[in-house]
């Protein structure tokens, strides 16, 4: 029980006699001025205390005592940051701490609890109006004794945002997020223990009970139930990962997370046994379904299963969210339901040897005795206790086709929005800076053919509907050619390019991605100047770029997502445009330029387990503006400009089992403002550089930075 804490501190008051800081044992090794590692000896006469208040690390390898804390202030300081780590299989404590402070906060303490022996409680945070954000993480080879508690938080005021995870078959008392214990009840109306998370990876058997969150009086033992929901309800999510967890009860949890293992068991997932009510009430019930489960016949999980006592679901806003989801992908036309005091969910109808006819309890809240004048026909209702034998129910399952994508897909997509958008980038540098690159070099060996490099950076952010910010740098690297005609130049200048960088990319659903992308290519550049000023010029683009994406969903608790994309590109543009000179060391060049690109599809896998189509997307963009250029001797001249460009198309948009993901897209008006430098451009010396940069805004926002350079052997 609960009540256990306040035993075991009274115990461990009378017993430490001798309060033994392990930075000054003899059998412990320290790695640096914050690390202790202890490997032998027994402590059971003392304790075991990181070296400083904030930042200490205490490693267990060995030894017995009674307790470890990583951090530990008495004089008025906080206890933050501190680490424990028990990994000894033949290590026995009693209580575990992360970090205490008997009057201030313990913020961020973690204990990972590896290997070895613990009989009594795990903390991992500790503080007198604080125990915020900490953490406790028992592993599989953990070996817990019969009745351990385990609290991610703990403090007299707030204990919020705190975090417990636990593999493996262990028995506990109770496993708490987030624990308030107040002196005296005046103090509860300034308590809360909310936002807590407690994720249960493995089969464990909880003879208490399993609470985000508790409020209760040191003193007395008193558990304060009245507590307004945004004070000890909200937030709190409950993880059930595996299936054959038992717990007494659960309380204090707003959102409650079934995230079905793909190997299904005969077994439920949850499993109460407390003669006590479990109140529903207000909570949030997800069944979430890996992508890629394969169940070829009629199944029953049973999710929760309610020994004794009753399940109260009261609330609509219970009842209409126990939701089913597909991976990451959907929520299901199909929803959970309740029967016999339980809560279950059938995939593919109703198996042929389950007898239970769900349609005699209407709804959790209907008395049995319920008056025979009432003649509705339980299988007509269309709430989650409609027969999943039915025929509407016999073609629903989790994985019903065409079922509506979620909102969060969007963010999946955006990875073939910023691989576009990288495309057009690798355009870009082409036409706005390789024409002169490739003229300049020429120019440097009198007029003969030679080499010449090209390269643009570029950090930018873009609006389609969410936004992607994009950054990285792109090369080419080439052999520029030019022919004299009767009546102007022409210039030739076939490349290889290869581009890096990264991107990052925030949906309305507050989905964030980050991933890398790199390309490889080649292309060809012509470009015909005449000897009215005019000239033509245009390019193609050929390659394969290639990006991952990385992000965490929140379906079911916080899912990670991953995945890889490779794709064909293919570019062209095409620009006319005029040089008029305005004096004879200044010009004014306007231009008009049409630019298209295909970033093709891709089939990916996401570690999920769902399969999505991505369809190619293509840009269609216009641009249109003009530049002015001072020359001031033979060898350095200046520009500055300005334009507009509008971008008519580059949707992006992935399919999956018959349905769409949202679709963001490109489209919409940026505007530029330009300036640069040229150096060397005359025929003095053998080399030649230009440096420019442009700011965008609108549609497209940030700077991109060019670099030309270029010398003659």
């Amino acid at each position: 029980m609960i009540h256990k804490k306040i035993a075991t501190r009274i115990m461990l008051a009378l017993s430490l006699g001798v309060v033994w800081n392990a930075a000054g044992a003899t059998d412990s090794d320290s790695t640096d001025d914050h690390t202790v590692i202890i490997t032998e000896h027994d402590y059971w006469d003392g304790r075991i205390d990181g070296p400083y208040e904030n930042g200490s690390t205490v490693i267990i390898k060995g030894g017995k005592g009674d307790e470890v804390q990583g951090g530990y202030d008495t004089h008025g300081y906080s206890a933050n940051d501190n680490t424990v780590i028990i990994d000894g299989k033949d290590s026995h404590y009693s209580l575990i701490t992360g970090g205490r402070s008997i009057s201030q906060e313990a913020y961020r303490n973690v204990v990972d609890f590896k290997s070895g022996n613990v009989s009594d409680e795990i903390i991992g945070g500790e503080g007198s109006h604080y125990g915020n954000e900490n953490k406790v993480i028992i592993r599989e080879d953990g070996k817990t004794g019969y009745g351990i508690a385990v609290f991610g938080g703990d403090s007299r005021i707030h204990s919020d945002k705190n975090e417990v995870i636990i593999y493996g078959n262990q028995i506990y008392d109770d496993v708490v997020g987030g624990s308030v214990e107040v002196w005296d009840d005046t103090y509860v109306p300034q308590t809360s223990a909310i936002n807590n998370t407690v994720s249960i990876n493995g089969p464990i058997t909880v003879n208490g009970d399993i609470m985000g969150g508790i409020i209760m009086n040191d003193r007395s033992g008193k558990i304060f139930k009245d507590i307004p929901f945004e004070r000890l309800k909200q937030g709190n999510i409950l993880n059930i990962n595996t299936f054959g967890v038992t717990a007494g009860n659960i309380y204090n949890f707003e959102n409650i997370n079934f995230n079905l293992p793909k190997q299904l068991e005969d077994k439920a997932m949850l499993t109460l046994t407390k003669n006590e009510a479990t109140d529903l009430t207000g909570s949030k019930i997800v069944a979430h379904v890996a992508g890629d489960t394969n169940v070829t016949g009629p199944t029953k999980i049973v999710l929760l299963d309610k020994k004794q006592g009753e399940l109260i679901m009261k609330d609509a806003t219970t009842r209409n969210q126990l939701t089913v989801t597909q991976g990451v992908s959907r929520v299901t036309s199909l929803k959970m339901q309740t029967e016999d005091n339980d809560i279950v969910l059938y995939i593919n109808g109703k198996p042929a040897t389950d007898t239970t006819d769900p349609a005699t309890k209407p709804d959790e809240t209907t008395k049995p005795d319920k008056p025979a004048t009432d003649t509705t026909d339980p299988e007509t209702k269309s709430d989650e206790t409609t027969k999943p034998d039915t025929p509407s129910n016999n073609t629903d399952s989790v994985f019903h086709h065409g079922d509506p994508l979620m909102e969060q897909t969007k963010s999946l997509v955006e990875t073939a929005v910023a691989m576009a958008s990288f495309t057009n980038k690798g355009a870009d540098s082409v036409a706005e800076t390789m024409a002169s690159s490739v003229k300049a070099a020429i120019a440097k060996n009198n007029g003969n053919d030679s080499p010449f490099f090209n390269s643009t950076m570029f950090a930018l952010k873009y609006k389609t509907g969410s936004h992607i910010k994009t950054y990285g740098s792109t090369t080419q690297i080439g052999f520029g050619m030019q022919r004299e005609k009767a009546n102007g130049t022409v210039t030739f200048a076939p490349f290889m390019e290869y581009g890096i960088g990264k991107y990052s990319s925030l949906v309305d659903s507050g989905v964030r991605g980050d991933g890398d992308i790199h390309n490889f290519g080649g292309g060809m550049l012509v470009r015909y100047d005449t000897n009215t000023g005019a000239y033509y010029e245009g390019a193609l683009r050929v390659g394969r770029i290639s990006g991952d994406y990385r992000g965490v969903f929140t379906v079911g608790g916080p899912q990670a997502v991953s995945f890889d994309s490779d794709a064909t590109y293919v570019t062209a543009h095409a620009g006319v445009g005029y040089v008029k000179p305005l004096s004879d060391t200044t010009t004014l060049d306007t231009y008009g330029t049409y630019f298209y690109s295909h970033t093709g599809g891709d089939t990916v896998r996401l570690s999920t387990g769902e399969t999505h189509d991505f369809d190619a997307v293509d840009s269609h963009r216009l641009r249109v503006g003009t530049r002015y250029t001072k020359d001031f001797s033979n060898y350095q001249s200046i520009y500055a400009g300005l334009g507009v460009e509008h971008e008519f198309d580059g949707e992006a948009i992935a399919y999956y089992d018959g349905a769409s993901t949202p679709s963001p897209r490109l489209k919409g008006t940026s505007g530029l403002i330009e300036l640069g430098w040229s150096h060397n451009v005359g025929k003095a010396r053998s080399t030649y550089q230009q440096i420019g940069v442009t700011g965008w805004f609108g549609r497209e926002r940030g700077i991109t930075a060019h670099a030309n350079f270029g010398w003659v052997f």
